[in-house]
């Protein structure tokens, strides 16, 4: 029997899960703008990708939600959540999981307010992949990487079942859901606000700008030992080393692209839990928000 499956959010990470559920034999719900709902309606959804080659599936777009679904995967960008939510009544979502896929930490408790019937499953996504047209997406890194906590509460259909059914890798290296947010946050945050404050890919940035890489690694590290997770910043640094030297943070594409920052989702979690401290991520993220 096919798991119903909603994916709120067609951008990059939503669009290339929504191919690769459907091809899997789930019965997939896409939810998006009326703009982007159409085009899939009309188009299709189409995933372009080194691994998983050319793909185009049938799916059905709606604007919102109007059944029930067993797992709603939550792909929308964080300043884009509030809005998102009013795609998905809570009723219809009573005992199905909701797995955010979004960057930083606070979507958490938010998502338990807003969905209490819902079982949250918090899971964490490392992928380059961009949108380039409504209902087409490019996946551009080699890698796609979902991760879990190994404590959490057990939903009745288990996301992690369903991406592994469609051939994603999934991990469950992180204990609890702190150390599985802040360990994603403490390598996204220093790739992610250096490449947007050099506007260049990570290579030339950390070359031109190795302090601030330096800083940047250590008061995420810092700001993660005040929630009380342990994070090695070798460790981050020898990881951020070891990427593409043309990789892009997800960011620095939306700067470029003159869109909305994910800027208090990334770098607010270290701005509040360090409120004395962070001196270089404070410089940064003020001279971002000030270009933008």
């Amino acid at each position: 029997m096919a798991v119903r499956v909603g994916v709120l959010g067609a951008g990059a990470v939503g669009g290339m899960l929504a191919v690769l559920l459907a091809e899997a034999g789930n019965e997939v719900t896409v939810l998006a703008s009326e703009r982007t709902s159409t085009a899939i309606n009309v188009d299709g959804l189409t995933l372009r990708s080194g691994r998983f080659g050319e793909r185009r599936v049938r799916v059905q777009a709606w604007p919102y939600l109007t059944a029930p679904v067993d797992v709603l995967f939550v792909a929308v960008k964080a300043p884009d959540l509030l809005a998102a939510l009013g795609r998905v009544p809570g009723g219809l979502l009573a005992d199905a999981a909701v797995a955010p896929l979004l960057n930083g930490t606070d979507h958490v408790p938010l998502l338990r307010a807003a969905l209490p019937q819902a079982v949250v499953v918090p899971m964490t996504v490392s992928v380059e992949a961009t949108r380039v047209a409504p209902g087409v997406v490019e996946h551009v890194s080699p890698f796609v990487e979902y991760a879990l906590a190994a404590e959490r509460e057990r939903a009745r259909v288990d996301p992690e079942e369903l991406l592994r059914g469609a051939g994603l890798d999934v991990d469950t290296p992180a204990p609890d859901e702190p150390t599985l947010l802040w360990r994603k946050l403490s390598f996204l945050a220093p790739l992610a606000l250096l490449t947007t404050h050099a506007r260049r890919p990570i290579g030339p940035a950390a070359e031109a700008h190795p302090d601030l890489l330096d800083g940047l690694v250590t008061e995420t590290a810092a700001a993660a030992a005040a929630a009380g997770v342990q994070i090695d910043p070798a460790a981050v640094a020898k990881r951020i080393a070891g990427l593409p030297t043309g990789m892009r943070s997800s960011m620095l594409k939306d700067a470029l692209a003159g869109a909305t920052l994910e800027l208090d989702a990334i770098a607010g979690p270290i701005l509040r839990a360090l409120p004395d401290g962070a001196a270089v991520t404070r410089r940064v993220v003020a001279e971002i928000a000030g270009r933008a």
